[in-house]
């Protein structure tokens, strides 16, 4: 079969670009975002201003689209991105794909292609490995074979990622040592609480303000502003319970923080309807299981990680759900709290190659 790779941003690359996945699942559960890819392509999301975009169409002799992906340059950047990749299981269209990005990036005197990456890690990144029965909420979700795919045309892994799903906690006392900790922060003035609703873009900026400088050292780690943080992330208020959401101040400063979810399982996928929005409502109320999707902790407080994961154990055993410590990188000390309770290890993985 032979394939061809067409790139730019022209109408009719676009159009076949957003129906591409749709056709693709037939049927199966679609990750797309169809609504953030136009936003994208017309220029028009909130980080728009701050990379350069090419999509990348191929398509087989019969004029039928066999794959696709999205170039991301930012300014001064030695790498270029690739994501939004979407193929048949074929390696010459996933070859003809990274051949035609491979091209376009060394010609813009990049080193190395970097992905899955969406535009931007604000966006999406990584692909899932293993465990393609059930997803959790806010995970990546892909075709089996994308992986392999990748690094049958020269990709090696760079970063590993790891969420655990954990058995459901049934002791009410936790590790005594994290339990000390707890009383220790508390005797130091360290206070604990949870989200108020009433205050919630106050509290939402002072997790921005926290989150911005901590994730920092992720790989693909690009600063974006307040006011694009907010537009991305402001619709967890939709989901969020006050009781989820543990917060630590000291000295009315935040130095901590942990979000949980419901998992909503395939229901925030793809396009929104009636039915979706009657079971995202049910499980809000009654989640059988939790994620712990975001926590962070300021470098300046040394054992406080111990301290939330003490404070996230108790929530856990509280609400009687199962939870699930999402998306953490390979050797963070945040993967091994209470792993004595794992039950299921998923993988999900981030390729680099280098540009010859």
């Amino acid at each position: 079969m032979y394939y061809k790779c067409l790139s730019g941003n022209e109408p009719h690359i676009c159009k076949e670009f957003l129906n591409f996945p749709k056709k693709l699942y037939n049927g199966k559960m679609c990750p797309q975002d169809i609504g953030a890819e136009k936003k994208l392509l017309s220029g028009c999301h909130p980080l728009s201003g701050d990379f350069e975009i090419i999509p990348l169409l191929v398509k087989d002799e019969k004029g039928k689209a066999a794959a696709r992906g999205m170039l991301t340059f930012y300014p001064g950047e030695a790498e270029a991105y690739l994501g939004f990749f979407d193929s048949i299981n074929d390696i010459e269209a996933c070859r003809s794909l990274i051949q035609a990005a491979e091209k376009i990036a060394s010609d813009r005197g990049k080193t190395s292609l970097v992905g899955p990456i969406d535009a931007s890690i604000w966006i999406g990144y990584r692909f899932k490995t293993d465990h393609f029965d059930v997803p959790y909420s806010c995970e990546p979700w892909n075709m089996d074979y994308y992986p392999r795919l990748w690094e049958q045309c020269g990709f090696e892994i760079w970063k590993r990622y790891y969420s655990f799903r954990m058995k459901r906690i049934t002791e009410e006392a936790g590790h005594p040592k994290y339990e000390a900790r707890v009383k220790k922060f508390l005797s130091e003035g360290h206070e604990i609480t949870n989200l108020d609703m009433k205050r919630f873009d106050e509290v939402f900026r002072e997790i921005y303000d926290l989150l911005i400088e901590l994730y920092s050292t992720f790989p693909g780690y690009k600063r974006i502003s307040y006011e694009a943080f907010y537009s991305l992330f402001s619709n967890l208020r939709l989901i969020l319970s006050p009781e989820d959401v543990i917060l630590v101040y000291k000295d009315n400063a935040l130095v901590a923080f942990s979000i949980c979810i419901p998992n909503f399982y395939e229901n925030l996928f793809g396009k929104m309807t009636f039915l979706k929005i009657m079971r995202v409502l049910r499980l809000k109320k009654h989640p059988e299981e939790l994620i712990a999707l975001y926590m962070g902790v300021h470098p300046e407080h040394l054992g406080l990680g111990s301290v939330m994961a003490e404070l996230l154990r108790k929530q856990m055993y509280k609400s009687g759900c199962i939870p699930i410590k999402a998306l953490i990188q390979e050797n963070k000390v945040t993967g091994a709290y209470y792993n004595d309770l794992l039950d299921e290890k998923l993988e999900y993985v981030l390729l680099r190659k280098t540009l010859r």
